[in-house]
Formats: structure tokens, sequence, C-alpha cells
């Protein structure tokens, strides 16, 4: 029989409550620190802000790993602004790339008027804008997974750290992973651990933040022992079944997909890595201070249980303190809700939610909703709409009594992942029929598509999750 924790009325870690926008200032600031500002709401975590460029709005993507901000084609219509010269800049992946720099219309990221003037030209169709380390490595970036919000604070000695994680409180877990910087590029480079059945890859990564995925050098990792998934039709390798990648021994997710570089080409690191190992973590990038700073809550085993407790914010270790929610308005009138697991599930879980109508009372609907996660350690988030578009074409009653609701509460807890739903994912099930409907998380491998065993043949790999070219903000 499958275990079950009800969680109806804890609000200590759930942090429901529709999110409420601060009113607009009268006058933009002009610099980023103090800012908390939310990520758009994305099933991945991923560093992507509003903003406005001219009078069109425009995803900014948020890369501590590229040292020039850059603009997509995509961003102007009809003739493409002069360029006022080019720049050669290193890439991560090894190499050099050339850049027309071109003037940009009157910019803005959230509320803060942006210094930036000029960026590199991108080949994009799409508009978008990436913030590089010419404007990024003054401020340290404060990622909250659960709250899907990011914070700019000025960057500080990795020393000012270690200082502050020895005198946390003991609910919480601190760790400070030390960053170097790569000789020619200047990007942030950590030590990190990569591990496969009897064969291990350890050495500099690149610290990423403007993909959502981790990935791995072929050539390197095969020389190590590691095994690539099959591919089909001997397609070139594209992903890793890892058992474990760290960053300090036990600090890291297990098990993990990672990407498969065929063309990383750098002296000077094995790969990147991205948010789905740091952002396991409420995680602090400081590239200028030399630190990357993870804080999770505390976890003890429960006397007489087989699960784990974990520390609230009151000092004291419940079971309940394990799973967290946040439920946030949308600008478009939608509403999103996160969701965190923070202790391990050997089996997977289900997070049930109780949706609420317009005067917060329980909202009757005849579908149930909730939140599924894989087997997985503990940590992992995930961000929904609800309802998301596609449900209207597979459960339209569900999709029109869910649309009417504003909020959602923590409801019951099971362990064992949900059959219809592989990753991690939003879940609607109709009562009358029974049938389930997902939408989860892409990994390396495609949309919500499982943890494979390594022997397991791969896919061709979805358009948009391909590898993306260097200048393609996302």
């Amino acid at each position: 029989m499958r275990r079950a924790f009800l969680l109806m009325g804890w609000m200590g870690l759930a942090g429901t409550g529709c999110h409420r926008e601060p009113a607009a200032s009268a006058e933009r600031p002009q610099g980023f620190h103090g800012q908390t500002l939310p990520l758009l709401a994305s099933p991945a975590l991923r560093l992507t802000v509003a903003g406005q460029l001219g009078t069109r709005p425009v995803p900014v993507v948020l890369d501590v790993a590229r040292p020039l901000s850059l603009v997509s084609r995509g961003c102007f219509d009809g003739a493409l602004p002069a360029p006022e010269g080019t720049i050669r800049a290193p890439e991560p992946a090894g190499g050099f790339r050339s850049w027309p720099v071109v003037p940009l219309p009157a910019f803005s990221v959230g509320p803060v008027r942006s210094p930036v003037r000029t960026a590199g030209l991108s080949g994009e169709k799409v508009c978008a804008v990436t913030l590089g380390a010419d404007v990024l490595e003054f401020y340290a970036l404060t990622v909250d997974p659960l709250r899907r919000e990011v914070t700019f604070t000025t960057s500080r000695p990795r020393a000012d750290y270690v200082a502050e994680a020895a005198a946390t409180e003991a609910s919480r877990e601190v760790h400070v992973v030390e960053l170097s910087r790569e000789p020619l590029g200047d990007w942030p480079l950590l030590a990190a651990r990569m591990t496969q059945g009897g064969a291990e890859l350890t050495g500099p990564f690149v610290l990423g933040s403007r993909e959502p995925f981790s990935r791995v050098s072929v050539r390197l990792a095969e020389a190590q022992g590691l095994q690539p998934l099959e591919t089909a039709a001997n397609l070139p390798p594209r992903t890793f079944a890892l058992d474990a990648v760290e960053v300090a021994e036990g600090l890291g997710v297990r098990p993990l997909v990672v990407e498969a570089a065929g063309r990383w080409d750098s002296p000077s690191s094995l790969g990147r890595l991205g948010p789905d190992v740091w952002g396991r973590f409420t995680a602090t990038l400081d590239a200028k201070g030399g630190a990357l700073v993870l804080r999770r809550p505390r976890v003890r085993p429960s006397e007489g249980s087989a699960t784990s407790h974990c520390a609230a914010p009151d000092g004291s270790f419940r079971e309940e303190a394990c799973y967290g929610l946040h439920v946030r308005r949308e600008p478009d009138g939608s509403v999103s809700i996160s969701g965190a697991v923070y202790r391990d599930l050997p089996e997977g879980g289900r997070l049930h939610l109780e949706p609420l109508g317009p005067d917060g009372q329980k909202l009757v609907s005849g579908c149930g909703v909730g939140l599924s996660f894989p087997a997985t350690s503990r940590g992992l988030t995930t961000q929904h709409r609800v309802p998301w578009r596609s449900l209207a074409q597979v459960l339209p009653a569900c999709h029109a009594a869910l649309s009417t609701a504003r909020d959602f509460t923590l409801g019951l807890f099971e362990e064992g992942r949900q059959p219809e739903c592989p990753t991690a994912c939003a879940f609607v099930t109709e009562t009358a029929s029974r049938r389930t409907v997902c939408e989860c998380q892409p990994t390396p491998l495609g949309e919500g598509v499982a943890m494979p065993s390594r022997g397991a043949p791969s896919r061709e790999p979805p358009p948009g999750e391909r590898e993306l070219e260097p200048e393609d903000p996302r």
C-alpha cells in the first residue's frame, strides 16, 4: 500500500496566496541592486525575466558565462541598425566568435532602466535580449527556485559568505562552493564530479545560467569510461544518464540526464553545470566574489518511519515541512503554481492541491489537480500555469472549471509518481472518466521523457531542444 500524508492547513513553507506586484514607481531605478524580479513562468528553471526594448515586450536572459550582452535580429523591424563596430569574444565551449555591435532602443528590465546602450547582434529570429557579464559581474544573483524569483545584490568576497554560513541557524544547510575564473574568457568555473557505475569524471565546469540543462564533453566523458545513451539511426551521442552529479561530497543531484556536447573544445573545462544541478537549492551566484552559495532546509530521519522530516522556519522538524507550494498571478491574469520537495523521493511522489475559487472557498470542479515528481534526490521544483492551454483540447470541462481558480493550497502527499507523468509534471484528473492529463518538464531527451536506463535507446531530439548555437538567446 502506498503511503499518503495529509497536508491540509499547513502553511509554514507553502507560501500560498497569489503574488502581489508592487505599485509601479514614477521613476525607474538606475541599477539592479536590491531588485527582486520574477522569472518568466516555465516548468524548468530558466533565468529569464521580463523586459522592454523600445515599445516591445522582450524576454531577457541572465547569462553569467557570456562576456557580452546580446540582442537578436528578431527585435528589429525592417532594416537592422548600422553596426558601430565588431567585437571578437571567446566562447565557453572553445574558440572565438565575432559579433557586430549595434545600438539599442530604450531598454528596461522589470522596473530597471538598463545601462546597456549597445549589444552584440545575434542571428535569432525571435526577439530576445541576453545580459552578459558586462552587466551582471557587479552583482550576486540569488535564485529562489520555489518562488521563481531572482534577487540582485552587490558582489561580495567569498570570505563574507563563508562567515555567514558559519553563523547560519540550525534549520538550514549552507554550502559555499568556490568559483574560479576562466583565464581567457573570465567566466566562472567550479569543480564537479559526474559518476556512472564505476566510471567517474571530475574537473572544472562552466557555471551556466542560460540553459536549463547541464552539458558534458562527449570526448572527455568517454575517455573516462562514461557511456552515452544509444541513439536511433546511428546519430551522434546526445545524452548521458548519470548516477550522480556533485559539486561536493553528497551535494548535488542523483540521478540526472545531461546533454552530450560533441563540440566542446575548451581547454579549461569539461562542460557546463546548469540549473538542473544548482537549482535544487536556493542559490547565490557571485562570479566576481568567487562563490556559489547553496542553501536548503536540513533533513533528518524520522523515528519509526521510512521517510524523513524537514526543518520548518521555527526550527522544528516535521514531515509537512518537506513540501513547498507557491502561487503567483501572472501578468496575463493566469495563475502559476510552483511546487518543491525537500527530501529524497526513492519512489517519486504526488503533491495533491486544492483549488480555491474567487470567494476563497474550495472549488468543487470534479477535477483533481496536483504535481507529480519522479524518483529523485531532494530539492526538485517545477512550475506550471493551471490550467495550461492544451488542457482545453483534452479535458475542456476541467480547463473551464480550473480557469476560475484564484488560489491553491496543499492537500495530500502520496508516495509514488503519477503513472501518466514520467518527469516533474502538473496533472489534472477528471473524476468521472478517471482520465489524467499531464504537462511535464522538458529533459535533454525531450518534453516529459523519463529517466532511461543506460541501455535504452534515445530519441531524435525535438527542434526546441537541439544543441543551441552560442548566439541563440532563449
